[in-house]
């Protein structure tokens, strides 16, 4: 038995892993993940000052990592929050943020060292104490929509004032590449003591480069420079003005007409239509993000596997990439991209349109005549006409969709707590390792399993692609559990997105990586512009 430099005892065996260990891994994957030619552009010289002035079509549900639900909750959260993990933009390789390194000593315990020397917002300390607070938080509190993330996770221990151990139910070696996300980043204790009932949704308070400063429900959110940020002369702007405009054409138009700087979360149509426009950039880079229906699989009529099928091949995929997309997603049957190191190629494709098969499904599932699934849909016109489209698909063999558009926070409320409704379409995806997309979506405590069931097939599956390092078995691992969902058919997946993105000249060093989660430590604007 040896000891760490803080005196704290640390067991040592031969199949010890450790950053270096992942890192390699990592980037090894990560690398693959990247479509040729895809590059990040760096600026040379950045100059300080200015606020950017962003646009973009979601409100928040919270600015908590902990109750949040959406993926455009990272335009913000990123800014307020560091997390424990980072990750690289282009490589998506693990790099250090609030923990230093980290070391699996066995194959279920994980030791986090963290830098020193850090301070919330408020002032409070970041330390070993905040941190066991924040992931027994996640784990255990009532409003917890991140509990699956850490579902492999037995207990928190502080083992020295920088250092947090964490022993394991099972192996999970993916837990590393989780703690990049919103359980990893990590909120001041003091703050959510002194909140009412502990609710800091509308009152964050982290680490990160930005500072929270208002909110004023679907028109601003507004954060500003961290004077006092741990990384010296980061960050570069003053502050970010987060403008809500729910329409994406309207919100595109912003920046056109120079209101705005720069609008995130944006759909082909006006990528389409900004790459006219000579003073701009419109991007669409490969992303991890993709547009599924997600069921509630536990009551009719779609705890029927027949029912869930008969949707699956009702769906012409190639037509609605070209339709929604302007061919700029890929047409999937899985929730990955065919670049994608977890993808199975085998089972990528399974569902091909075949609308013959899927009215036979229906007939025998006692629907013959058809029937009428409750959905819900986001309230924008892109979401509402997506539906629409999808709709007219599987009308056709004689599924009707009673459509509920409504604001994400409501449908999030009414559908995945509630339980109401049936079926909901909206952009999905957005976590570095594929076991988070697996668990959030099907696990019985995931965030987006309406109905809290699980086949105890698919925990077995999962489990296992958690129990190596290796990425060649967790691959292997990885497409047992992939088939098992597509035959199972737990969703109806449409297609892979990309992050898509308009800017002006001005805007310097921005990076829209595959999650949909922009970092701003580094933007700068450049006013000579």
């Amino acid at each position: 038995m040896s000891k760490t430099k803080d005196g704290v005892p640390s067991v040592i065996h031969n199949s010890r892993i450790n950053r270096r260990t992942l890192l390699a891994s990592a980037a090894a994957l990560g690398g693959a993940m990247l479509l040729p030619g895809q590059v990040f552009a760096q600026a040379s010289t950045p100059k300080p000052g200015g606020t950017l002035r962003i646009v973009m079509p979601f409100n928040p549900a919270a600015l908590d990592p902990m109750t949040g639900r959406n993926v455009p909750d990272f335009n913000a959260l990123y800014a307020l929050f560091d997390a424990l993990i980072a990750f690289d933009p282009a490589t998506l390789e693990l790099k250090p943020m609030l923990a230093k390194d980290w070391t699996f000593t066995d194959p279920t315990t994980l030791v986090l060292n963290l830098i020193d020397g850090v301070k919330f917002h408020d002032g409070t300390p970041f330390n070993a104490e905040a941190v066991k607070f924040n992931l027994d938080r996640f784990m255990n509190d009532p409003r917890s929509n991140v509990k699956s993330d850490l579902v492999s996770v037995g207990s928190v221990t502080v083992t020295g004032p920088s250092q947090v151990t964490l022993k394991l139910k099972r192996p999970n070696y993916s837990l590393p590449t989780i703690l990049t996300g919103r359980v990893g980043c990590i909120i001041s204790p003091a703050s959510i003591k002194a909140a009412a009932d502990g609710n800091v949704d509308r009152n964050p308070v982290g680490t990160g480069p930005f500072k929270f400063a208002e909110w004023r429900d679907n028109d601003l959110i507004r954060v500003e420079k961290n004077p006092n940020y741990w990384q010296p002369g980061l960050p570069y702007l003053d502050g970010i003005n987060f403008r809500i405009i729910n329409e994406f054409n309207t919100a595109a138009r912003t920046v056109t007409a120079g209101e705005t700087d720069l609008a995130l979360n944006m759909a082909a149509q006006q990528i389409a239509t900004a790459r006219r426009v000579q003073d701009l950039t419109a991007e669409a880079n490969p992303s991890m993000i993709f547009f599924t229906l997600m069921m509630n699989f536990a009551k009719p009529p779609l705890n029927d596997i027949r029912v869930r099928q008969a949707m699956n091949y009702a769906i012409n995929r190639t037509e609605l990439n070209q339709v929604l997309m302007l061919g700029l997603g890929e047409p999937t049957s899985t929730m990955f991209p065919k670049d994608f190191w977890a993808v199975d190629a085998g089972t990528a494709q399974f569902y091909q349109h075949d609308p013959e098969k899927a009215r036979k499904l229906l007939a025998e599932a006692g629907y013959p005549k058809g029937l009428e699934v409750e959905t819900w849909s986001w309230p924008d016109q892109t979401s509402v006409q997506r539906l629409e489209v999808v709709g007219n698909q599987l009308e056709q063999v004689g599924i009707r969709l009673k459509v509920t558009p409504s604001p994400p926070q409501v449908v999030n409320q009414a559908f995945y707590i509630e339980g109401k409704g049936a079926m909901i379409l909206n952009p999905q995806g957005g976590w570095l390792d594929p076991s988070q997309t697996y668990e959030r979506l099907f696990g019985a405590t995931g965030q987006f399993n309406a109905g809290k069931i699980e086949d105890p097939q698919f925990r077995k599956l999962l489990d296992a692609t958690g129990t190596s390092a290796d990425a060649g078995k967790r691959k292997e691992a990885f497409a047992a559990l992939q088939r098992f969902v597509v035959e199972q058919a737990l969703h109806l997946p449409l297609v892979t997105s990309a992050a898509m993105s308009i800017r002006n000249k001005k805007v310097k060093d921005f990076k829209y990586d595959r999650l949909h989660s922009p970092r701003f430590h580094r933007v700068w604007l450049d006013q000579t512009v």
